[in-house]
């Protein structure tokens, strides 16, 4: 038989936790907004690798098609991989974000769960960005020809040319994007939590369990096998592949991040 005193205290408690897990959700649209302070991390700097890349590699393709006359369009299209610096620049910054910006979350009564959950609506409507503006190009290179040299950073056939075209392009460029951004701030975020020298310990065991699977799968002669079923993917299939590790690597920050010291 419960008292009234037992019931009281049962309510209490029940109404702290609705009030944490209130408070949890009501500062995620602040740990969101907190990613983007300054705007150059997530924002300024990523726009103008992208647009700056691709500016420079048309340029490139330009100069090679004026020495080498009419051949270049006439041949083969020139296809780059240029596309890749801004995502490796997103990958610093995504970095940069664990670093920097949770010591402030922290300094703001952050839970690790808010902050967490404002890193991954940040870091996703960055990839979305990304995937846009990545379907925008190559559908700009795709009018234009390769702006008439067939020229092509953004517009690459095993991307933008299976099922689903450009847009299937764009989703793959996302999500690949979340994976890397991801995959950036965990080493970071495991900085904070373990030190340098716990830091060189994850990556020799990374490094050494890499170099055993790829000795067997070369003892294995398992590399055609995986080639095989590389060639045989879409841009949506390896899009829904993706999806995996992004999870995994979401549940490891987390993981991680609540046992992180901010300094």
């Amino acid at each position: 038989m419960t008292t009234p005193t037992q019931q009281s205290a049962h309510t209490t408690q029940a109404a702290s936790h609705d009030a944490v897990r209130q408070s949890t959700f009501a500062r995620v649209p602040g740990a969101f907004k907190l990613q983007f302070s300054p705007s150059v991390t997530l924002i300024s700097v990523p726009i103008m690798v992208f647009v700056g890349v691709w500016f420079l590699a048309a340029g490139i393709g330009a100069w090679i098609h004026h020495t080498a006359g009419t051949r270049v369009a006439a041949e083969d299209p020139i296809y780059t991989g240029a596309s890749q610096a801004a995502l490796w620049c997103l990958v610093f910054m995504a970095a940069y974000a664990a670093s920097h910006t949770f010591p402030f979350s922290m300094a703001l009564s952050y839970s690790r769960r808010t902050f967490m959950l404002g890193v991954l609506l940040a870091f996703g409507l960055v990839s979305l960005s990304f995937g846009a503006a990545f379907s925008l190009a190559a559908w700009v290179e795709q009018l234009t020809d390769g702006f008439g040299i067939h020229f092509y950073t953004y517009d690459l056939p095993y991307i933008t040319q299976g099922d689903g075209g450009i847009v299937a392009g764009g989703a793959l460029a996302a999500i690949v994007c979340l994976v890397l951004m991801l995959f950036g701030f965990f080493w970071a975020i495991l900085y904070r939590r373990a030190g340098l020298f716990g830091l060189w310990i994850v990556i020799l065991g990374f490094a050494v369990v890499g170099l055993v699977a790829t000795m067997l799968i070369f003892q294995n002669d398992g590399w055609p096998v995986i080639w095989e079923w590389l060639i045989e993917q879409s841009a949506l299939s390896l899009t829904g592949w993706l999806v995996i590790p992004t999870a995994l690597l979401a549940l490891l920050n987390y993981g991680v991040i609540r046992r992180a010291t901010p300094a």
